[in-house]
């Protein structure tokens, strides 16, 4: 890009660029785990359905989770845009990149932030048959031997009093530990994650991964927490589910990557509701392979859409209530020099400005013996960070 300028950071930053990201008709937001790093994409130069149709320095934008159309949406059938302004937050400093924009002070100074008002959970509406669903597909996967995991998802719609602003929006994603922070915006439709799960990060040709499946609920206090973490590590049913992830994906990169180290034994990865089985995996790409090409080969994992991924996906096309969307499909950025990073839409909310409807996903990984109450219960606790964040709104600072 033509302009760039980097300067120490200042606390007003933030609430300028949330301001700017409200006032933009296309953005993106996007944050590590550990907050070392804070990008925003804001207005565009371009914009397209597809990644593919786009060239320029940085491209930010999600993939739909398959070819199922959502309805009356233009963002979570796959949004991708190159940003006028690209904003990235490191540590002690602020660096500002764009072709448009020569003078980003005076650009930010533009902007002044704004509050919003209180916003009321008014009407929630969820799919009341989704145990009994998935009972019917608990008896499938025990007698096709064609088909032994199926990711199923459900929905929940939540009314909302008014519009969401994005500084208090953004500030509520700060009360969910330990997971990437994503929003994307196309107009008046916002997508959001509070993610714990990366799909793949790309630099200088070292590509990272990870294997997120099996989960079971934080407990209250310390030794009750501990119980679970150790009923969670020896879940058989769990550690399946998990090593369904980990062959996949080992399978899958073998073909793109020159090195491939995977750890033999999972740890926890531990969220603010939830824990997770968590395995680590590092590699380095071959020559002349493009991250989108990664995205597009890992996408979905077993942990998101099944096994075997065709028939699983054909099941989730033919017995999922409504398309899915953005949710559970990748969502991030990438730059022209082959770097980059992707997380999978998980934990997420799509939300309509103009309706005031908030909608959130969930899913749960079904295999022959699971128990679908139990399995109702998970999704309920993968809805929760955004149900939490529909609470904490109200209370940002």
């Amino acid at each position: 890009m033509a302009h760039q300028y980097t300067r120490l950071f200042n606390t007003n930053d933030l609430q300028q660029l949330y301001a700017a990201l409200e006032t933009a008709e296309y953005g993106a937001y996007f944050t590590t785990p550990t907050r070392d790093v804070r990008r925003f994409g804001i207005d565009a130069t371009a914009i397209a359905t597809t990644a593919a149709a786009l060239s320029g320095p940085v491209i930010f934008g999600a993939q739909a989770f398959d070819h199922q159309l959502y309805p009356a949406s233009q963002l979570m059938r796959g949004f991708w845009f190159v940003p006028k302004v690209v904003v990235t937050i490191t540590g002690e400093t602020i660096t500002f990149v764009s072709d448009e924009v020569s003078d980003f002070d005076a650009w930010l100074a533009r902007f002044q932030p704004v509050s919003g008002q209180v916003v009321d959970d008014m009407a929630i509406t969820d799919e009341t048959d989704w145990v009994d669903r998935t009972a019917n597909l608990i008896d499938t996967l025990a007698i096709d031997q064609h088909l032994d995991k199926v990711v199923f998802g459900r929905q929940q719609q939540h009314q909302l009093s008014d519009h969401l602003y994005l500084a208090q929006l953004i500030g509520a994603l700060g009360e969910q530990d330990n997971t990437y922070h994503v929003v994307l915006k196309r107009q008046a439709e916002l997508f959001i994650s509070a993610t714990p799960e990366r799909l793949v990060k790309l630099s200088a040709g070292k590509l990272a991964t990870a294997a997120v499946a099996g989960t079971s609920r934080r407990g209250r206090k310390k030794a009750e927490d501990e119980a679970l973490e150790v009923a969670l590590l020896a879940s058989e049913k769990n550690r399946v589910e998990h090593q369904y992830v980990v062959d996949s994906l080992a399978e899958r990169l073998q073909h793109v990557t020159s090195e491939l180290h995977i750890p033999t034994t999972p740890q926890l990865l531990k969220n603010k509701q939830v824990q997770h089985l968590y395995t680590p995996i590092t590699g380095q790409l071959v020559d002349n392979m493009s991250l989108t090409a990664v995205v597009t080969s890992l996408h979905p994992t077993p942990a998101l859409g099944g096994v075997p991924r065709e028939a699983a996906l054909a099941y989730i096309a033919a017995h999922e209530k409504r398309p899915r969307g953005l949710f559970a499909g990748p969502v991030g950025y990438f730059t022209a020099d082959n770097s980059g990073e992707f997380v999978v839409g998980i934990r997420s909310m799509y939300v309509n400005q103009l309706t005031h409807q908030a909608t959130l996903f969930a899913g749960a990984g079904i295999v022959s013996d699971s128990d679908a109450q139990q399995e109702y219960d998970e999704t309920g606790l993968k809805f929760e960070p955004m149900r939490q964040l529909l609470k904490d709104y109200n209370h940002v600072e």
